[in-house]
């Protein structure tokens, strides 16, 4: 089952992400960083629809993405670190929110032109949530998502025409295309 979430926002920056896939690992077929791109993509595609996943709208400027490379005994290794805000603070949010506390998962990180896997099914990402409390009127007030690890491989890169290959949730290419 793929939840669509809402998270408010009223810029959009066509330059930048725009949107998170998170997919829990454990209920993926194995695969890793050496499993092909298409390979990959045909795993995320025959998904049943009792997978849990869900899918945010990123706020533009509000989120990190590092995917460092380091050296370790000599092999190179990618350590990852999404991280984001996610608007408003809601119980049942939160209820969704811990059912994936503490998980390992996956992420598809979505632009206008091409997408990012980061994570394998035999390398995840570690998926973690705090509440976010702000000091002023003004603040954010929600939930800051995390998700971290380290694998061998670098990130996949699935330009357009294969991204239109992954199910795009119904969200609009561009933020004019209302008014039309």
């Amino acid at each position: 089952m793929i939840t669509n979430l809402c998270n408010l926002f009223t810029d959009f920056n066509l330059d930048t992400f725009y949107k998170i896939r998170i997919i829990e690992a454990g209920q993926l077929p194995d695969f890793n960083h050496l499993t092909s791109k298409l390979d990959i993509l045909a795993i995320i595609n025959d998904l049943p629809d009792t997978v849990q996943a869900m899918d945010v709208p990123l706020l533009p400027e509000k989120f990190t993405v590092k995917n460092d490379t380091k050296l370790r005994s000599g092999s190179k290794v990618y350590e990852t670190k999404i991280s984001f805000p996610l608007l408003p603070m809601d119980s049942n949010l939160k209820t969704l929110l811990e059912t994936y506390n503490n998980k390992l998962v996956i992420a598809f990180l979505y632009r206008q032109t091409y997408a990012h896997l980061y994570g394998t099914a035999a390398q995840p990402l570690l998926f973690m949530y705090d509440e976010l409390h702000a000091s002023n009127p003004i603040g954010i007030k929600g939930f800051s998502l995390q998700l971290d690890g380290e694998g061998y491989g670098d990130a996949k890169y699935y330009t357009n025409p294969e991204q239109q290959i992954m199910p795009d949730m119904g969200y609009l290419a561009f933020t004019l295309a209302g008014t039309l």
